[in-house]
Formats: C-alpha cells, structure tokens, sequence
C-alpha cells in the first residue's frame, strides 16, 4: 500500500544542505506515519508556518472516487477556516498541472497559460503567489497554494517547500489507498469488514487491559416502506445524512461503521452501558428531529438503537457482542420503535 521514500533521498542530498535535509526526514517521518488526511495537512501546515511563516495555505485534494471532485482545506496561520469557492471541480486544473513537470509554479504563469478565467477569479482572491501539484505514482493529485510572505521565496526556500509537499503528496496518497481499503463509498463510513477487524482488536484490548468498551448498534425505522414511498435514490440520501450526523454526534476516537443496508454501528471506547446509553439517546433525538432534504417537503425519520457493554464474563468474540447489541436493538423495535435499549447481562 505504501509508496517507497527511499527513491527521493539522494536527490534530496544534492539539492539541500545537511540541516535542511535532517528537518525535511524528520518532517517527512512524522507525516508517512499518519494515515490521517487531515493530520497530514495540519502537519504540513505546522512545518511551513514555523518555517516561513506564512499566512495562509490552500490545498485542494482531488477525490480517487468521483472524477473532478475535490476537497478544500484553508489555513490562515495554524487555523484552519472555512473558505467557499465558486467552482466545483478542479478536473481541468489537475490536467493543466499533469501536463507540466515543473515542482512549482508562479501563480502568474498559471494565470497566463490556463484558460478558465472563473476559477483563476476564484482563486486570485487567496492572492497566491505560488501553486506547488502534489505528485505521486499516480500523476497530480492536488495542488497547494502559498501566498507571497513578508519575504520573497528564495531558490533554497523553493527547494525545501518542494520537497516537503513531495513527501506530502506520498503521505496523502498512502491514507487514500488507506481509506479506499477501510471505507464505505456511499456513507464515508468504516466498511462492514474494517468494522469487524475493529472490533476484534477492541475486545482483545479490553481483555488485555481489564478495560471497558460499548458497541451501540442502530437501524432505520420502516425503511423500506420510505424506499417504497419516495424511492431508492431518496433512501440512499437518508443514509448518508445519517452517516453525517452520525460522525458530528460522536468523538473522533470512537469508530462508526455502514453495518450493512441501513444499519449502523458505533464503537465506543473506554465507556460503559450508562454513557453509551447517554450517546444513544443523543444520537436517537438529534435524527428524529432532523429535517431531511425531500422532494417536494422535507422528511423525518427515527431509528432504534441496542447498546451492550463488553464484558469479559459474557463476551468472547465479536459476534457474541454483536448479538447483545442486535437483541437489544430487537427489543427496540419490538416496542415501538425511535427509542434506545440496553442489553442487560
């Protein structure tokens, strides 16, 4: 899955001192260690700024899934901010810089020489002074862009921020083939497999440090019958709000997962059966009160949900504790629905 590094180290030798060299390594292990976009970015932005200290940074991230498709990330300072663009794709961007093998760009050239004046508008209002492609195996893709600083970039200053986005580009490219691997298409989930793999590893943490864990399961209340009613592509936008609200109402270290259809799972680690019940009844109330785009009014939908807590007296392996969850999650729906129970050992 990883792409090799060592191909870039003797050319880095020649173009960059011995101090540069050992700030580039050092930085570049901290971000092939990350299999996290967007602890990559911050990292990138971490060394550029304490270096440079440059304004902002803009990187557009192309997406492997859905061709023309980007992400936008925008830092001023070590604050990362929420910037709209008028455009939706940067396909034509990403062949204009495949077809050029320069390491960096002035944003001048790219002004006289690529013909799309409204996202060359869009983007003059970062006021780049340089557009650096990210560059993998696979050819270009993104792009970052850096704003002129108090000083002028010299040679060296080239060189290094180069490099640097080069190892960038490898760390990105190595947590894409990462996620790609690990992640439901349609809900940018956990897949059902990676899912499986997670819980196995939490149970066998959990034995070995004497710690606690809750796995909540949940299922949308009478889904087909929506599907019946207003269709599969309108059941499909429902679950990936779901999978959205999901991801806002639970921490980053806690795993959600696309069981299957439209089923859910959440790992909790570190809580028991109380506060997982707590997370769940959250979760229920902010879906059932959740206006859902609907065509020509919006929807409302609930979902029922089964916690059981890991108990090493009960529970040795993950589908004994799936199957707490799930019969929790029965009882649910066999009184009434839109409500939360816990399995009780």
């Amino acid at each position: 899955m990883e792409t090799d590094l060592s191909e870039n180290l003797d050319q880095l030798a020649v173009e960059l001192g011995n101090q540069e060299l050992k700030e580039i390594l050092e930085i570049a292990s901290q971000l092939t260690a990350q299999l996290d976009i967007e602890s990559i970015v911050k990292n990138v932005v971490l060394s550029l700024y304490a270096r440079f200290q440059i304004p902002t940074l803009t990187l557009l991230l192309a997406n492997d899934l859905e061709e023309g498709v980007f992400t936008l990330y925008h830092y001023q300072g070590m604050k990362k901010k929420n910037l709209k663009l008028n455009f939706a794709t940067i396909q034509a961007l990403i062949v204009f810089l495949s077809n050029r093998e320069y390491n960096q760009l002035s944003f001048e050239y790219v002004r006289e020489n690529f013909s799309a004046p409204e996202l060359l508008q869009d983007l003059e209002k970062l006021h780049p002074d340089i557009i650096i492609p990210l560059r993998t195996d696979k050819g270009v893709t993104g792009l970052i862009l850096l704003p002129r600083c108090k000083a002028e970039y010299s040679l060296l200053d080239i060189q290094y921020i180069t490099q640097l986005i080069r190892f960038a580009a490898i760390a990105l490219e190595n947590a894409n083939l990462y996620w790609q691997a690990t992640m439901d298409r349609m809900t940018r989930l956990y897949s059902h497999h990676a899912f499986e793999k997670a819980l196995d590893d939490e149970i066998k943490r959990a034995q070995r440090y004497k710690s606690v864990f809750s796995l909540m399961m949940l299922d949308i209340d009478h889904f087909k019958e929506l599907n019946d009613t207003y269709g599969h592509l309108q059941g499909d936008l429902v679950i990936k709000e779901i999978a959205t609200l999901l991801k806002e109402s639970v921490r980053n270290i806690d795993l959600s997962a696309r069981y299957g259809g439209e089923e859910f799972a959440i790992i909790l680690p570190e809580v028991a059966a109380r506060g997982a019940g707590i997370v769940a009844e959250r979760v229920r109330r902010k879906i059932a009160g959740h206006a859902f785009p609907g065509d020509p009014d919006p929807l409302h939908v609930t979902i029922s949900i089964g916690v059981a807590e890991f108990s090493p007296e009960s529970v040795r392996s993950p589908s004994q504790l799936i199957a707490q969850a799930d019969q929790a999650l029965y009882q649910s729906k066999e009184f009434g629905r839109n409500r939360v129970t816990i399995h009780k050992h």
